[in-house]
This record gives structure tokens, sequence and C-alpha cells, in this order.
């Protein structure tokens, strides 16, 4: 890669972070490209260039966090349902705000669809994932479980601990907490009297 190539790919990184924090703490409709672009310290003309519109530097951002996230994620290690819970709490304090801001735009941005439908897609797989060990084996059952794990992980359950109900942080980790523990009970009270 030349010189060139490398600050077209510094500059096109720069803008990339530029509106992913604006839009961790801003509202999208609420982010213009000239936003982005003073934030990156570039025109609005080489964040057009680069991205087109905004829909489409929406998309990019999804696609260019994709790698760190996945990564992210892979340090909760199966099984370890403590450390599933805070991790999960560290990210919806982290973009929480921000992702319900999203939903509230579901359906009419298709950017934010594809967004979203990310979003569900990666927290389903991390939950089969860290939980592997006390899923079910068969097909139905598994998504039974792993849809009450989705439920009680949620954002949407963090938002109504947390800015619905004024819960603290501390409180409404263990509330998640409870919440999964109830899952994963649940789940073990099944397997033994399957045993017997």
């Amino acid at each position: 890669m030349g010189e060139r190539q490398r600050s077209v790919e510094r500059t096109r990184e720069r803008i990339l972070e530029a509106a992913y924090d604006m839009w961790l703490t801003r509202p999208y409709d609420e982010v213009t490209l000239e936003d982005v672009a003073e934030a990156a310290g570039v025109s609005r003309q080489t964040v057009h260039r680069q991205f087109g519109s905004k829909d489409e530097l929406l998309v990019a951002v999804v696609d260019w966090r994709r790698p760190s996230e996945d990564q992210g994620d892979r340090r909760v290690e199966p099984g370890n349902v403590e450390q599933a819970v805070l991790h999960i709490v560290d990210r919806h304090e982290q973009m929480g705000d921000a992702v319900v801001r999203f939903l509230a735009l579901e359906g009419r941005i298709e950017a934010i669809d594809y967004l979203l439908e990310h979003g569900r897609q990666a927290h389903r797989a991390w939950l089969e994932r860290v939980f592997a060990p006390v899923l079910p084996q068969g097909r139905h059952a598994r998504d039974e479980v792993v849809g009450a794990l989705y439920a009680a992980t949620d954002v949407t359950a963090w938002k109504l601990l947390r800015r619905d109900l004024g819960r603290s942080r501390a409180q409404a980790e263990a509330s998640m907490r409870r919440l999964v523990d109830g899952v994963v009970h649940t789940l073990a009270a099944a397997g033994t009297k399957e045993e017997s």
C-alpha cells in the first residue's frame, strides 16, 4: 500500500470514528455530514466522496465496528454467568442509550434497520456461545432458552432498569443476574428431572 492509499485509509478511519462517537451521544437525525466532517477534521465533500450519504456512512460504521465488537465479546469465558452479565451491562452502559435512540427510528430508515438486525444477530450468537455449556441440545428447547436469555440481557431490559426505574448500575446488574440465573437454574432443574 502506497503513502497516498495509507492517507486515504487514515482519513476514512477518522471519519468512521467521528461518526461512531457522535451517534453514541446524539440522535441519528441530529447528526449531519457536516458535523462528522468537522469532528474528523475533513471537508463535507471528503465525507460524501468516501461514503455517499449519511445512511451509507452508518452502514460503513456498523461493518467497521463488527470485528472489534466480536473480539471484545470473545473475552467472556463460556459458562461464566457472572462475567457474561458484567460484560453485557458494560456494553449497555457504553452504548445502550444510543441503541434505544436507534430503536425509536426502526422501520423508518433502512440503514438503522441494518444496524439493529446486525446487533440482534450478534447478541444471539454471543448468547449461544457464552451459554453453550448450559444450553439444551434440541433445537426447539435451545431456541426457547436463548430467547429467555435474550429477554433477560436485552438493551430494553437494561433501559427499563436504569432509565425507567432509576436503578443504579449495580442494582441493574444484580437484577439482570437474577433473571439470567433464573433461566439457568430452570434449565438445571429440568435436566435433573429428565435424568430421574
